[in-house]
């Protein structure tokens, strides 16, 4: 006759974790080239606004690039509207650059057991998430509350039950930055 192995739940854990390779084309670039609508990065003028000004030489810094180019906002670029989300996007950018804000992974797992000590993790995560921002931790507790979501669904497949699954849930463990 063959031993059934049983299956348990485990702790849920929840890591946030650095994230040292985001993705930051939706921000804009920074450029040594000059095109309509880029920002002078030296006084955050528009270059446009000093097309006339035969006395206008902003100062130019080894290493660093002298113009940041906002991404397409849907405005023409000599428009109010551009500037404004334009500005906006640039002190993101600066922000990034002196770590006032940064990006983190968040992951969620939840360790399997079985009576025969083999163990594994259901597991799923999300990078790319603003951290240091107003708006962080909400989006942070929404990102989280969907990675729990879908864990839920997989293991409900794997035949566990509703209470099982919220009381690993409940008895979670949250990992922060270190």
């Amino acid at each position: 006759m063959q031993k059934l192995t049983t299956y348990t739940l485990g702790k849920t854990i929840i890591e946030k974790v650095f994230d040292d390779n985001p993705d930051i084309s939706h921000l804009g670039e920074y450029t040594c080239n000059y095109k309509p609508g880029c920002i002078v990065r030296y006084d955050k003028s528009f270059y446009e606004d000093h097309m006339n000004d035969d006395d206008y030489d902003p100062p130019y810094y080894r290493n660093e690039y002298p113009f940041f180019m906002p991404p397409e906002n849907g405005y023409p670029f000599d428009t109010p509207e551009y500037k404004k989300y334009a500005l906006e996007d640039y002190n993101l950018m600066e922000g990034l650059n002196n770590n006032r804000w940064w990006f983190i992974g968040i992951i969620v797992s939840t360790q399997i057991h079985t009576d025969n000590e083999i163990s594994s993790n259901v597991t799923e995560s999300l990078y790319g998430v603003e951290d240091g921002l107003k708006e962080s931790e909400k989006y942070q507790n929404e990102v989280i509350a969907d990675l729990m979501h879908e864990i839920k669904t997989k293991l409900l497949k794997m035949s566990f039950s509703d209470e099982e699954i919220e009381e690993t849930f409940e008895d979670k463990q949250v990992v922060e930055l270190a």
